[in-house]
């Protein structure tokens, strides 16, 4: 990263701190980090998931995947002060043809990548490509270390292929002698496998992966919430009880230092729900940025996580369901 870069990145990330500790209804600063969805389909069905098991309850989401103009011009638009871009949100990475294109592009304007994929459509020839474009972060998803309990949730997925993709990712690095992209296992705690997590950890250590990091399951969605109590997916484990998928909180930052980018451009404050129309703010491609990060709409977005106080005329926010945010006696509740 050049200095010029790196004297921007700071400034841009002093002025986020300061709006979002002063709470501000305008933000000086860009987006510090920003999701653009690559794909918002995928090839598995997994129980919980809006884009998998639960894609028939939400008919209205649009799918499709991210051209490389798409990427280029929403990119652009966040450059320079943009530190880093995730190339998923709720779809599979794999399934965009441009994927390696975007990839590249965010590397040469010094932006980190990171990337979530299940590996199913993983080739020699993607991990090369991999490389090549400069991704910097894998995170594989895969919960258990047998087909059966990785299977109860990742409905359609292979153990066998993960196991084999990501041995084969860990070689092409060493090959290269290279240590990017890192790599990172990610397994969801369920009732179903919670006693796997210390051989898991130990097994794929061994296996020459970077990291491996352990998650609480989310309900996602209300409709989630059913599934997972009929599957009885939630688990013993204290430290790992579901929880809403907003968290508790009594602050956010989300709406001074993130943007959520669809397929197609649309533009959302947040990761939930992205591709729902209702939460919609804007387009990353034909609206001026700054026309939409200060504009009515998040002005009234950020005063209402200050003040807790909604204005009736004005639009529902997925703010409005956020636990911790929101007074409860006044909540919508779309997605508890």
């Amino acid at each position: 990263m050049n200095l010029t870069k790196d004297v921007l990145l700071t400034l841009n990330r002093i002025k986020a701190i300061a709006c979002s500790r002063l709470r501000t209804d305008r933000a000086w600063n860009k987006p510090t980090n920003a999701i653009f969805e690559m794909s918002s389909r995928c090839i598995l069905k997994c129980p919980l998931c809006n884009t998998g098991g639960l894609s028939d309850r939400f008919p209205h989401v649009r799918r499709g995947d991210m051209s490389f103009e798409t990427f280029r011009a929403g990119l652009d638009k966040l450059l320079p002060e943009l530190g880093q871009v995730l190339l998923y949100n709720w779809g599979e990475p794999f399934l965009n043809k441009d994927l390696f294109r975007c990839i590249e592009y965010a590397h040469r304007h010094d932006v980190r990548t990171q990337m979530s994929s299940n590996m199913m459509l993983y080739t020699e020839g993607n991990g090369l490509k991999l490389l090549d474009s400069g991704l910097t972060k894998l995170i594989v998803s895969a919960d258990g270390l047998t087909q059966e309990s990785y299977g109860r949730y990742r409905k359609g997925g292979d153990l066998s292929k993960v196991v084999a993709a990501v041995e084969n990712m860990v070689r092409l690095k060493r090959e290269r002698g290279t240590g990017f992209p890192l790599i990172e296992m990610q397994f969801i705690v369920f009732r179903h496998n919670e006693r796997e997590m210390d051989a898991y950890r130990r097994s794929w250590l061994t296996k020459g992966v970077d990291a491996v990091n352990f998650i609480r399951m989310s309900y996602m969605s209300k409709e989630g919430r059913k599934v997972a109590d009929d599957m009885e997916l939630a688990p013993v484990h204290p430290d790992y009880q579901p929880h809403h998928p907003y968290g508790k909180m009594n602050r956010c930052s989300e709406l001074y230092y993130h943007v959520s980018i669809d397929y197609n451009g649309d533009w959302y404050t947040c990761c939930f729900p992205s591709g729902d129309p209702a939460y919609r703010v804007g387009n990353i491609v034909r609206d001026d940025f700054w026309s939409v990060w200060n504009g009515t709409d998040y002005r009234y977005f950020r005063r209402l996580l200050r003040t807790r106080r909604t204005v009736c005329e004005h639009r529902e926010t997925m703010c409005h369901d956020c636990v911790g945010i929101f007074p409860e006696n006044a909540a919508r509740r779309y997605w508890a």
